[in-house]
């Protein structure tokens, strides 16, 4: 299931896409992951794209219990024989709902679900509905401009994207950059991971840990990766390196998946012009997450506490740290 990508939804979709006399779906198998069978959908009149999820066994949903929100809707499929014994759940986009972002939800989703099945004593069902309300709670979201603390962390990912990009991933660096798809940290790349924290504040380097798991996870390596920027004309704006990016990935045929990464994060054109401050790279280091490097870790933590979020002085860390270029070969990248 990890190799599906939005492009393959895609095809898969647009291949649904005609409609045979007066049937009001077609359906196409995905995969399974145990007892639970994973189908893409057409929806007509409309052509509406779909995701299908179905459960053993045939039993009432409370439609209360299914999440509602904007982009896409969420009901039970009745009546269709290739569900014959089965609770089918459908995802699917409302005409006003961009195809790109649900692309995009799909496929975490899915990865939602894969992880769920392969967890012993998870319940996919709540796994799927509980992720599901999350994307729905994005998609009612107001799009207001970025803060000037959320531009600076999205313009510290686009430079670890674009510093990616330069190595012999080259373009499948876009698949690293899962930060938008609520992963633990902001990259993955092959069986590691790095978290960007960046800053445009002199004094200490504080960075704002999100959860327990974004410093303590079952990847490996994991690096933190710090970088303090400067404003210097002679910079670059995030304006400026969205659109170096959007060139440079529409030229390897990926720009789709980046447009709507970037909208996941609140990146709307129409703000653009509140985006133009410049700045440059003053200071980049990356820290090993390992050892004795001061962060919580589940394991250490008591099984009442569920979550948690913290702020760690980079600048108080008494441990070692490695350059970027050391950092890409860390990866095995070139």
């Amino acid at each position: 299931m990890s190799g599906w990508t939005e492009d393959g939804l895609a095809r898969a979709w647009r291949a649904l896409a005609r409609q045979e006399a007066a049937e009001d779906w077609r359906f196409v198998h995905l995969t399974g992951m145990g007892a639970v069978s994973v189908e893409a959908g057409c929806h007509f009149p409309l052509g509406r794209e779909a995701l299908i999820v179905s459960f053993p066994g045939s039993w009432p949903v409370n439609p209360a219990r299914l999440p509602e929100g904007k982009g896409f809707d969420v009901s039970c499929i009745e009546g269709q024989s290739v569900f014959a014994g089965k609770t089918a759940i459908a995802l699917v986009r409302r005409p006003e709902g961009s195809p790109d972002i649900f692309a995009i939800m799909v496929v975490d989703v899915l990865r939602t679900l894969e992880a769920a099945a392969s967890t012993a004593n998870r319940d996919v069902l709540d796994a799927f509905l509980e992720r599901v309300r999350e994307w729905q709670a994005f998609m009612a979201r107001t799009h207001r401009p970025l803060s000037p603390d959320v531009q600076i962390g999205l313009l510290g990912e686009l430079w670890m994207l674009r510093l990616l990009a330069d190595t012999s991933l080259g373009a499948g660096a876009l698949d690293c950059w899962q930060g938008p798809l609520r992963a633990a940290q902001d990259f993955h790349v092959r069986g590691g991971a790095i978290e960007v924290k960046s800053t445009v504040r002199t004094g200490s380097f504080l960075a704002r840990i999100n959860s327990i798991e974004q410093l303590d996870g079952d990847r490996t390596p994991i690096f933190l990766s710090a970088f303090r920027f400067e404003e210097n004309t002679d910079g670059i704006s995030l304006a400026g390196l969205v659109s170096e990016l959007r060139e440079r990935l529409g030229l390897a045929g990926v720009q789709r998946g980046f447009e709507a990464l970037l909208m996941v994060m609140g990146y709307l054109d129409e703000h653009a012009p509140l985006y133009g401050r410049t700045l440059t790279l003053k200071d980049a280091r990356a820290l090993r997450v390992e050892g004795d490097m001061p962060r919580l870790t589940r394991a250490a933590l008591p099984a009442a506490i569920r979550s948690a979020a913290y702020v760690l002085d980079l600048d108080a860390l008494e441990i070692p740290s490695i350059g970027l270029s050391e950092l890409i070969k860390e990866f095995g990248l070139d």
